[in-house]
């Protein structure tokens, strides 16, 4: 009788883990924060249709994983625990603790790129480059220069904050990024800018990175234009000449996948990013800047080449002195609204491709043709 007397009361007990949480989160999450963290959330229950039978059940069971009771809180809790309590250093699948606390993004081809792990073999490099050869090809039979700008990883220029574990994995000085550069300067005469340099000239003097997101800021992205206007004959003028006012913004994408982004927010650094003054604005207008449709953007600078960017997302910190820098300018997210047809529709003289160095292997796929 005791036997089934506990048999009973550990179902009573199963049960109510299941349908108290549920019933408490009904009635009062409202009150909570609920911010979706991860990229592979499902948002909405899915449908059985006759073509997603087999594979209908792994999709409920995604659901339900996603749209947990607390679901968030409890992220948060496992992320203050590991961080305050247990010191980790990675806190789940996507970011690992530097020292100094600076966070770094581990999916993607970050860490390998940094280790020099993921080398391309030089069939790889050949291949790459006959692809950008006949891209430049393409653009010059519509009479349009073509520049290909990298966006250092936040590793390889702040690499002394990785865990020290990381850094001891490190093969040599050769990364994927140094040797596409090295490859496209010495066998092409293919247009290649890669600020690393010029990054590691001021990064003591300024904090060219955000300590908790994944992306170079203001500051860091001035730099970097100007060493893409310098390869297009233009002139910007040194950071000794213009003003690096600091700025609190952050968007704190690594805070975020964390679920501790107001946590990271109250720790930030008293100088994290900057406002950029003191270059010539051109009194530029924004004709189109909303949402995820093509920016557009006109200004009164001397110069008149129509310039078309095909970017990702470091290309943020950059836009506003390149629109201030061209008469004319188009730029299209390269995984988002961007397509062929548009090259034929605005008649641009210069097409920049710029990419962060994870995603190098775009260089190998990057077509004008859909």
């Amino acid at each position: 009788m005791k036997k089934k007397n506990m048999a009973v009361l550990w179902v009573v007990c199963f049960l109510a883990l299941l349908i108290i949480p549920r019933a408490v989160w009904t009635v009062t999450k409202d009150n909570y924060e609920t911010v979706v963290t991860e990229n592979t959330v499902v948002t909405e229950i899915p449908k059985l249709t006759k073509d997603n039978w087999k594979s209908y059940g792994q999709s409920l069971e995604d659901y339900y994983n996603s749209n947990v009771p607390f679901r968030s809180q409890l992220i948060q809790a496992n992320s203050l625990l590991n961080v305050n309590v247990l010191k980790e250093r990675f806190i789940n699948e996507k970011v690992v603790i530097g020292d100094d606390n600076w966070l770094f993004y581990c999916e993607e081809t970050n860490i390998e790129d940094y280790k020099g792990t993921n080398l391309y073999t030089e069939e790889e490099l050949a291949a790459m480059a006959q692809n950008l050869l006949n891209v430049r090809q393409q653009l010059a039979d519509k009479n349009c220069e073509f520049v290909i700008f990298l966006a250092p990883n936040k590793e390889t220029i702040y690499s002394e904050y990785l865990p020290s574990y990381i850094q001891d994995m490190k093969k040599g000085e050769q990364t994927r990024a140094r040797q596409v550069v090295d490859y496209l300067k010495n066998n092409t005469d293919l247009r290649i800018v890669w600020p690393e340099e010029e990054l590691l000239a001021y990064k003591d003097q300024y904090s060219l990175y955000w300590h908790y997101d994944t992306h170079w800021n203001v500051g860091g992205g001035y730099i970097g234009t100007r060493e893409l206007l310098e390869e297009l004959g233009m002139y910007l003028p040194p950071v000794e000449e213009v003003n690096y006012t600091p700025n609190d913004f952050s968007d704190y994408d690594l805070a975020r996948m964390m679920n501790l982004w107001d946590y990271y927010k109250e720790n930030r650094p008293a100088e994290e990013d900057y406002f950029v003054s003191g270059y010539p604005y051109n009194n530029m207008q924004v004709i189109q800047g909303a949402g995820t449709a093509p920016l557009q953007y006109k200004s009164e600078a001397p110069e008149t080449r129509k310039l078309f960017m095909v970017y990702d997302s470091f290309a943020g910190a950059m836009i506003n002195v390149l629109a201030s820098s061209f008469a004319e300018s188009y730029m299209v997210g390269w995984n988002s609204t961007w397509n062929p047809a548009q090259v034929d529709e605005q008649q641009p003289d210069i097409f920049v491709l710029e990419l962060v160095e994870r995603r190098l292997d775009y260089l190998s796929t990057f077509s004008l043709t859909e």
